[in-house]
């Protein structure tokens, strides 16, 4: 079935982005459902478009033939009535798009020849990316690819991306994002979906706990459950991102997959459990301010080490820590000794290398 939509000769226009042909799928069918999708800059709206060109059901392997056991060919039908639509030669675009059709062991000896020559054009360090609009990718974007790449909770890096990746979130429409993101969000494995969504969401950002960024689990379930739900909401409202979307009273199908996903996975599991890890980190990454030492008198010392003060003030480092060594093993808590006595020692010897160190 081909759907009627503006010839893309008519869609280009100087200084703007050209229209893009992409694979769309369906998000709730099974099995899956295909079709082609045209996305392109609408001047009268100032914002991207996505038009239907073709369902090519659940089979589009059905639209590829094989000559011999060595290459693949396009249905001629198709080629022609995409073209028409496009008003471009399509072929080379529809052959990438199917691609992942191709019959493996077909796959297997054209794979090199495919894809020679097509590597991606760089792009230079430090520069601000802004789509044809002028307005950057999205946070909420940029949150998701970071994850992609590099599977962490931790974001702090997110808005350093390298622009070579960034550049892959500009000048597209929204719906064709989002199926670029549904693309690479099957490769993710289970246990990383419920952490992909809380990086994206930027859930962290609801929690003053040190450890929000990178353990997650470790946090209350329900209180994450709350701020999924508010950030949720707040993206489903915000026009910016949504583009050519009119109608904002529900949900759309992107985001109702998000809610089964967050809320039918996990955080992948730890060996400590959550009330472990809360209370590790509450007792060493917690700033706090160092206790006061207060000096010990020549008196205590004296009477500690039971030595008198002359003898003391006159040994060398060598000697004190003999003579600590010699009461230590008396009044480790260890052999039997008291643990404050002990205390009092060391801290008395403590005291007397510095002395030592400051003369």
């Amino acid at each position: 079935m081909y759907s009627a939509t503006p010839n893309s000769k008519a869609l280009r226009n100087p200084g703007e982005p050209d229209p893009v042909i992409y694979l769309a799928r369906s998000i709730f069918d099974s099995p899956v459902r295909y079709s082609l999708r045209l996305s392109y800059w609408s001047r009268e709206h100032k914002q991207f478009h996505t038009s239907s060109l073709l369902e090519l059901g659940a089979e589009p392997a059905d639209f590829l033939h094989y000559p011999n056991d060595s290459c693949f060919h396009l249905d001629t039908d198709l080629v022609y009535n995409i073209e028409k639509l496009c008003g471009r030669d399509m072929e080379p675009e529809l052959e990438e798009l199917l691609w992942p059709f191709v019959d493996p062991a077909v796959k297997r000896k054209m794979e090199y020849f495919f894809f020679r020559g097509k590597s991606p054009g760089r792009i230079k360090a430090g520069i601000k990316l802004l789509s044809c609009n002028g307005m950057p990718v999205h946070s909420f974007d940029k949150r998701r690819l970071h994850f992609l790449r590099f599977g962490s909770t931790d974001q702090g890096q997110v808005f350093h991306m390298s622009p070579s990746l960034e550049a892959k979130l500009l000048n597209r429409s929204r719906d064709e994002l989002e199926q670029y993101f549904l693309e690479e969000e099957a490769k993710l494995r289970e246990f990383e979906l419920k952490s992909y969504l809380y990086a994206s969401l930027n859930l962290q950002s609801h929690f003053s706990e040190a450890y929000a960024r990178s353990i997650p689990q470790a946090l209350d379930p329900e209180k994450i459950d709350q701020a999924f739900l508010k950030e949720l909401c707040k993206l489903n409202d915000d026009h910016d991102f949504w583009q050519e979307r009119s109608n904002y009273n529900h949900l759309t199908d992107y985001l109702i997959r998000y809610v089964i996903l967050f809320f039918d996975s996990s955080f992948p599991r730890r060996n400590r459990n959550p009330e472990q890890a809360e209370e590790f980190m509450d007792d060493h990454r917690q700033f706090r301010w160092p206790e006061r030492k207060n000096k010990v008198s020549d008196d205590e010392i004296a009477t500690i080490f039971g030595e008198s003060e002359e003898t003391l003030r006159n040994a060398d480092k060598k000697e004190i820590t003999r003579l600590y060594r010699q009461k230590a093993k008396a009044l480790h808590p260890d052999k039997g000794g008291e643990q404050q006595e002990f205390i009092k020692l060391t801290a008395a010897y403590e005291e007397l290398l510095n002395r030592k160190k400051a003369e």
